[in-house]
């Protein structure tokens, strides 16, 4: 789906994922990007809910109003993802070792990677959206798992592979929209910014 952005409108992507900005631009929108200043790690302790979509909802929430309090006029997309398996969280794993932990926990089993958008305009949120996806892990053997790490080095990567490079080969089967794998479901934001006339459609 491919849609442009109308020059009367500004629109602000609050994060600096480089994949989430793909997104954005291959469906053709013209966006600025402004990284929220938001301690992250500092919220996500603050929040006592284990609701998976209150979680990232209330993330996402917090990152646009962060950037749209400062940008008048101006549609700031804010989103979070959270990749959970049972009660556990994983968070970017940063290192091989954590890397390799989380892997292991998921080879053979399905997880779920929960994303949560939020779009703010004058420091007032208009619109929410959650979405849910469901992958199961192939069996991977030690070997196959170090050997993913070394190639595809998914240390900032939300459950520890990139799906949009080689870690889409570890999967036996998927159930969702792939971009709310890749952490910014696409469509949705899409039909959102086309009824108030930000892009055309």
């Amino acid at each position: 789906m491919s849609s442009e952005s109308l020059p009367a409108h500004k629109v602000i992507l609050a994060s600096n994922s480089s994949i989430r900005k793909k997104i954005l631009e291959d469906a053709g929108i013209t966006f600025e990007v402004i990284a929220s200043e938001i301690d992250e790690e500092e919220l996500k302790k603050s929040f006592s809910s284990n609701n998976f979509k209150d979680y990232c909802l209330a993330l996402a929430k917090a990152k646009a109003l962060d950037v749209s309090s400062k940008q008048k006029n101006a549609y700031v997309i804010g989103s979070d993802q959270i990749c959970c398996y049972e009660d556990e969280i994983f968070s970017k794993p940063l290192t091989k070792e954590n890397c390799f932990k989380t892997l292991s926990k998921l080879s053979g089993n399905t997880h779920y990677q929960n994303c949560g958008i939020s779009i703010c305009k004058d420091g007032k949120e208009i619109w929410s959206h959650y979405a849910q996806a469901a992958l199961t892990m192939k069996l991977l053997s030690d070997l196959e798992i170090k050997d993913y790490i070394d190639k595809d080095e998914p240390f900032m990567a939300c459950g520890a592979y990139r799906f949009e490079s080689l870690g889409k080969n570890l999967f036996s089967s998927t159930q969702g929209d792939e971009t709310t794998i890749q952490g910014l479901t696409l469509n949705p934001i899409l039909k959102f910014l086309g009824s108030k006339k930000v892009i055309a459609n």
